[in-house]
């Protein structure tokens, strides 16, 4: 990071003009640091943003370093330079991002928050600006590109240092704009304090089931705060079939620009024809009118790329470059991701929540009258009432359920596994299979070829079995059984994830060559 750094540092005393400084009139800083043994001379250790729980040692640790100051909230015994601010996180924040040489200055800077939708939002948006200027940098939990890497790794916890690193690399490889989800991690950490937005996209304001209501006040509250970071040019885009965000919106937004299939908005859908494996709608963006056909599918992904659209229209852009930049996205890696075949119908999916998994089920059987076969993860870090939910929704929207469990120990696992079933009326009805190969194998081999096929609970992340170490995904097993079973299908790629070799994290391969 220290090279996208001025060569003489950034004044402590500039970035935080209400701060007490002790030691020292000011304070230059070179490089920021969460962690004690990471500084570097003439750095600064923003003390209490790391791991460690032991900030005397940490402050320790920094001075041998050669740290030039601390950022903290409260005095610490130390030899050097300390600032003394209100919140520390928000502080490490806006210091990364004024280091870097404030990046999303200098491009297009869109944000996509809410409590769903984030991910498939954020890549259909990159891939409509892909598509006009070429170039784009994007930073979402599937991955990322900073114009010339793809497929970086991107954490949901993707630090405020990272996040500036990759935004500085991404304007010095000569992106024109930047694209970043905002998790509800990222907004509880601060982590994007300090950048400027041209556009700011809320997908949705939903309850989110992994969140207590306690997290979820302060996620809202963190929504209300970032609207303040739009640039004084800047737009808010959302999602007007949404009940709780228009209303949320309308209180403290209100002009702002409005999308949806049901709501009468700016930017408007009406739903056309739906295919097993593609839908189609016609897009309403102020006076003009478009067709446009997608591989994605469902309602939730009919509004997100009607958010996307805002977005091309807010910018002024053709008709035509807006339709075609999203076309180009055939696929989302564990989005609701069709494995080719030519004589099953099986879609991957994240759905690891009640609520998503209706939604999945949903946007299926809209596609499609066949019978559902879902093979489950059992939610981790779930309550007992998450988890009665989740088996509620499986028994009433599959015709076949299978349960796995990877993720848990097996006695943590069994007990999750029961308050899954205290939600079927018919527990009996559910079959159990911990081993989640040989439970797609089972799914895949037993049914019917007018069946579908729904893999639940993994998306595109890998696993690992009581049999081996080594790491699968539902893909990889999916494909493995359909050569097995001498399904003719498409030999062209179209898993949409590569595994990077020593790595979890896909290198995302999800555009057209057009």
């Amino acid at each position: 990071m220290s090279r996208c750094a001025p060569s003489q540092g950034i004044s402590l005393r500039e970035v935080f003009p209400h701060a007490q400084i002790l030691g020292a009139s000011d304070v230059q800083c070179v490089s920021c640091h969460a962690d004690g043994e990471a500084v570097q001379p003439g750095g600064v250790l923003f003390a209490g943003t790391g791991d460690s729980l032991d900030l005397a040692r940490e402050v320790l640790e920094a001075v041998a370093r050669g740290a030039s100051a601390i950022v903290t909230e409260q005095f610490l015994p130390s030899p050097i330079p300390q600032v003394i601010v209100s919140d520390v996180h928000e502080a490490l924040s806006q210091a990364a991002h004024a280091v870097a040489g404030h990046p999303s200055r200098k491009v297009l800077t869109i944000g996509v928050v809410g409590t769903h939708g984030k991910t498939t939002a954020a890549l259909l948006t990159a891939s409509m600006l892909k598509h006009v200027g070429n170039r784009v940098g994007y930073h979402c939990t599937l991955g990322g590109s900073n114009g010339a890497q793809t497929g970086l790794s991107c954490s949901p916890n993707t630090n405020a240092i990272d996040l500036a690193r990759f935004a500085a690399d991404s304007v010095e490889n000569g992106c024109p704009a930047l694209v970043i989800e905002i998790t509800d991690e990222m907004l509880l950490s601060r982590g994007t304090t300090g950048w400027e937005f041209d556009v700011l996209l809320f997908t949705s304001l939903r309850k989110s089931q992994r969140l207590d209501k306690l997290r979820s006040r302060g996620v809202e509250n963190a929504l209300q705060r970032l609207m303040g970071q739009v640039k004084k040019h800047g737009v808010i885009v959302y999602n007007a079939d949404d009940a709780r965000l228009n209303r949320w919106i309308e209180r403290y937004q209100p002009h702002a620009i409005g999308y949806g299939l049901d709501a009468a908005c700016d930017v408007m859908g009406k739903r056309m024809e739906r295919a097993s494996g593609s839908q189609s709608m016609m897009v309403q963006m102020g006076r003009s009118i478009a067709p446009i056909t997608t591989k994605l599918l469902g309602d939730p992904s009919a509004r997100h790329i009607l958010g996307a659209a805002a977005i091309g229209y807010a910018f002024g852009l053709e008709v035509d470059e807006i339709i075609g930049g999203i076309e180009r996205l055939q696929r989302i890696p564990g989005r609701l991701q069709l494995v080719p075949s030519s004589q099953r119908k099986i879609a991957i999916d994240l759905a690891d929540q009640a609520d998503r998994l209706a939604v999945s089920m949903h946007s299926l059987s809209r596609h499609s009258e066949s019978p559902i076969v879902c093979v489950a993860e059992v939610p981790e870090a779930a309550t007992a009432e998450q988890l009665m939910a989740y088996g509620k929704v499986l028994e009433r929207v599959a015709s076949k359920v299978i349960l796995t469990q990877s993720r848990e120990s097996t006695l943590s696992g069994q007990r999750s596994l029961w308050h899954v079933l205290d939600g079927c009326e018919v527990p009996s009805a559910i079959e159990i299979v911990p081993n989640r190969e040989t439970a797609i194998e089972l799914a895949i081999r037993s049914s019917k070829p007018t069946d579908q096929i729904l893999l639940a609970g993994w998306g595109s992340a890998r696993w690992t079995t009581n049999r081996s170490e080594d790491t699968k995904c539902d893909f990889e097993v999916a494909e493995r059984v359909l050569r097995e079973i001498g399904d003719d299908r498409d030999p062209t790629p179209a898993a949409g994830v590569v595994a990077k070799e020593g790595s979890d994290r896909p290198a995302l391969k999800i555009y057209d060559a057009a």
